[in-house]
């Protein structure tokens, strides 16, 4: 078996961050910021955010401005609009049925093109059919 510990692959010896000292010896302290002790968050944000976020120098800043102009009520929350689902799951059934019509229209309009051209009442009344099914 190996001698190397966990997570020192490629290392020959592992190494203390010079920063992990100091914030010891600093104290829980230095993790207040004003009267108010940080707090850190792990987020997954939009790539957008990212870039506008990456543009200020203080990102956790503008995020509580964000969120003060949101309780002053000067930027608006999205609300759901009443029935929304339920206009989606209509929308969405009728997509369907027009998907459907569309179908046997398209294979109707198919079964006349082999038709020779001297058939032109079938193929006529094929085409006929066809329209009447989409209308």
């Amino acid at each position: 078996m190996s001698k190397l510990k966990r997570g020192t692959i490629g290392k020959e010896k592992r190494t203390l961050h010079p920063n992990s000292k100091e914030n010891l010896r600093l104290g829980p302290e230095s993790l207040m910021q004003g009267n108010k002790p940080k707090v850190r968050h792990n987020f997954t944000l939009f790539e957008e955010t990212v870039k506008w976020l990456q543009e200020y120098p203080s990102a956790s800043a503008k995020i509580d401005e964000l969120v003060g102009q949101v309780r002053e009520g000067q930027l608006v929350a999205i609300q759901e609009v009443p029935n929304t689902k339920q206009q989606i799951a209509d929308k969405d059934l009728a997509l369907k049925q027009i998907r459907s019509k569309l179908k046997k229209a398209v294979k109707l309009l198919n079964s006349a093109l082999p038709l020779p051209a001297n058939k032109g009442g079938v193929i006529k009344d094929q085409i006929r059919e066809a329209l009447a099914i989409l209308e």
